[in-house]
C-alpha cells in the first residue's frame, strides 16, 4: 500500500510540474508574464524539438561534396607567382560549378555554372578548359562527356558511355576517358571459376572527338587483358565485383625509343599495375608493377620517365586487426602517400618527396593526384582530406583547403588541374 501511495505521489508531482511548465510556457510565449532567470531555460525547452528539426533539415541540405574545415591546421601560402587551377565544386546540393582559381590570392579568374542538375555524391571530376574558354566535363558515373562554351551553352553531348576518373587530351587534341558501359550498376563482364559463374564490373578506355563528341575508339579492359593473355590479373584483385578499377589513361604525345605517339599508359588500381598499351595493334607492351599500391594519376616527367601518384594504401580498405596482448610484432614502418618515378630505360624506381610526405602526413587512400610545375616545384591534391599542396625544393610553399560559402565547410577536391591563363 505504501508503494502505491508513493508512486501516486510521484505521478501527481510530475503532473503538477508539467502543468506548471505548460502554464509558464504559454505566458512566456504571450510575453504577458516575466519569470526572471527561468524565461530562457523554459523557452529553450519548449522550442527544442523545432530547433532540432531545423538543424536536421539544414544538415540534410549540405551536399556530401562539402567537407568540414580542419580548423586546427594552419594554412600556408608562400606563393610568389600566380598558380591557376581548374577546379569543380558544389554551390548547393543540386548545383555544380567549375572555376579557374588563382591559389596565390585565392581569387576566381573565371567561372562556369553547370546547367545539369546534380544531387548527393554527383561530382564533376577533372574538367578540361580550352584557350577560348570552352569546357569539357562529365558527372562521374552519371554522364558521358559534354562540351560547353564560355557562357554554358552546349556544343555537344556524348552519353553512349559513362565517364569516370581521369580525363586526358592526346597529341591530336582528342580526349581519352575512363568509361563504363551503360546501364549504371549492372555487371558488364563475367568469367567461370571452377564451374562458378562470376559477374563483375568491367572498365573501358574511350577516345572522344573533341570537336564533335563522336567515339573514335572504345575497348574493354577485359578484352585487352584477354587478348594479351593477362586475364589472370582479374583474379588478383581484392574484390570480385570490381577487379580492375581503371583510374587514369595517359597518352604519349610524341615518339621516342621508349614509346610511340598514341601509346597509352593505363592505371589499374585493384591490381596496383600500369599497362603500356598500343591501341593501333591492341598490344600490351609492358606491365609495370613495383613499389606502389592503389596508385592514381600517371604523368610524363620527361621523355624516359613516368611519375605516379602512389596512394600507398590498400586497393580496398579493410578493418584494422589487433595483436594478442603482450605479443611481440614486427614493425613494417609508417605508410604515407608519395610520388614514384619510373625510368623506362633502366626499369628502376625512385621516390619524390617521400620524407616530406611522411613528415606532413600526406595521405589519401583513394583518388589524389600530382602535377609538376617545373623540375623543383609540384602540385599535390590530397583528396580525402581536402588539402591542396605546392612543394618547392622539398619545402611546403602552399597548403590549404578551399573554403565554401557554407560556414565551417570547404570543397571536396575533384581532380583539379593546373592551367595557364
Amino acid at each position: 500500500m505504501k508503494k502505491l501511495i508513493s508512486t501516486l505521489s510521484v505521478v501527481v508531482i510530475l503532473l503538477f510540474l508539467l502543468s506548471l511548465f505548460g502554464w509558464m510556457s504559454v505566458h512566456i510565449h504571450k510575453k504577458d508574464k516575466d519569470f526572471g532567470f527561468l524565461n530562457e531555460p523554459i523557452k529553450f525547452m519548449y522550442s527544442f524539438l523545432d530547433q532540432f528539426k531545423k538543424s536536421v533539415e539544414e544538415v540534410e541540405k549540405v551536399s556530401p561534396t562539402f567537407m568540414t574545415i580542419w580548423s586546427k591546421v594552419e594554412p600556408i601560402n608562400k606563393l610568389d607567382f600566380d598558380l591557376n587551377i581548374l577546379m569543380s565544386f558544389s554551390e548547393s546540393d543540386s548545383k555544380r560549378a567549375v572555376a579557374i582559381r588563382n591559389l596565390r590570392n585565392d581569387s576566381i579568374v573565371y567561372k562556369w555554372n553547370i546547367a545539369e542538375e546534380a544531387k548527393g555524391w554527383d561530382r564533376l571530376v577533372n574538367p578540361y578548359v580550352f584557350p577560348n574558354k570552352d569546357l569539357v566535363y562529365f558527372l562521374t558515373d552519371k554522364s558521358g562527356l559534354r562540351r560547353i562554351d564560355s557562357t554554358g551553352n552546349y556544343l555537344w553531348k556524348q552519353d553512349k558511355i559513362l565517364a569516370h576518373h581521369g580525363l586526358n587530351i592526346d597529341s591530336a587534341g582528342h580526349f581519352w576517358v575512363c568509361s563504363k558501359e551503360l546501364p549504371k550498376g549492372s555487371a558488364t563482364a563475367k568469367y567461370q571459376l571452377n564451374g562458378r559463374l562470376i559477374y563483375y564490373d568491367d572498365d573501358c578506355i574511350t577516345r572522344i572527338d573533341a570537336n564533335t563528341g563522336d567515339i573514335l575508339f572504345h575497348r574493354s579492359l577485359t578484352e585487352i587483358l584477354k587478348s594479351n593473355r593477362l586475364e589472370n590479373y582479374l583474379l588478383q584483385a581484392v574484390t570480385v565485383k570490381d577487379p580492375l578499377h581503371l583510374n587514369d589513361i595517359q597518352p604519349a604525345l610524341k615518339t621516342n625509343k621508349y614509346f610511340r605517339e598514341g601509346d597509352l599508359f593505363i592505371s589499374i588500381k585493384q591490381s596496383s599495375m600500369i599497362l603500356h598499351y598500343r591501341p593501333q595493334t591492341d598490344k600490351v607492351l609492358q606491365v609495370i608493377e613495383g613499389p606502389f599500391s592503389a596508385q592514381h594519376d600517371i604523368d610524363f616527367y620527361n621523355d624516359s620517365t613516368l611519375t605516379i601518384f602512389n596512394n600507398n594504401s590498400y586497393p580496398r580498405w579493410i578493418k584494422d586487426s589487433k595483436a594478442k596482448p603482450k605479443m611481440e610484432v614486427v614493425n613494417a614502418g609508417d605508410f604515407c602517400s608519395n610520388i614514384v618515378k619510373y625510368n623506362l630505360a633502366s626499369k628502376e624506381f625512385s621516390f619524390i618527396g617521400e620524407a616530406l610526405f611522411k613528415e606532413n602526413k600526406i595521405f589519401t587512400t583513394t583518388e589524389g593526384l600530382h602535377e609538376f610545375i617545373n623540375d623543383s616545384t609540384y602540385f599535390v591534391e590530397e583528396q580525402n582530406v581536402g588539402f591542396y599542396w605546392v612543394i618547392q625544393n622539398d619545402q611546403v610553399i602552399y597548403k590549404n583547403q578551399i573554403k565554401s560559402d557554407l560556414e565551417g565547410y570547404c570543397h571536396l577536391p575533384n581532380w583539379a588541374r593546373i592551367v595557364e591563363w
